[in-house]
């Protein structure tokens, strides 16, 4: 799990971009949003960046977070 960078939990008073639920393969983007970063709690991450906070991962995907779990 190096891979994961272990954040706290999303705080309401802090810019933390949207979890939504898992995608399918097949899932597309508009190109508006190929280049879109993800927040948690004010700290901007890039696309494919994987967090963790108590216990749950999450890809960043295109502005939003993925669970991965």
């Amino acid at each position: 799990m190096a891979d994961v960078i272990k954040v706290d939990v999303a705080d309401p008073s802090k810019q933390t971009s949207d979890i939504i639920g898992p995608t399918s393969d097949a899932a597309t983007a508009q190109m508006s949003e190929l280049s879109k970063k993800c927040y948690w709690n004010n700290v901007e991450y890039r696309l494919g960046t994987k967090v963790i906070s108590e216990g749950h991962r999450y890809e960043c995907s295109f502005g939003r977070w993925i669970p991965l779990d």
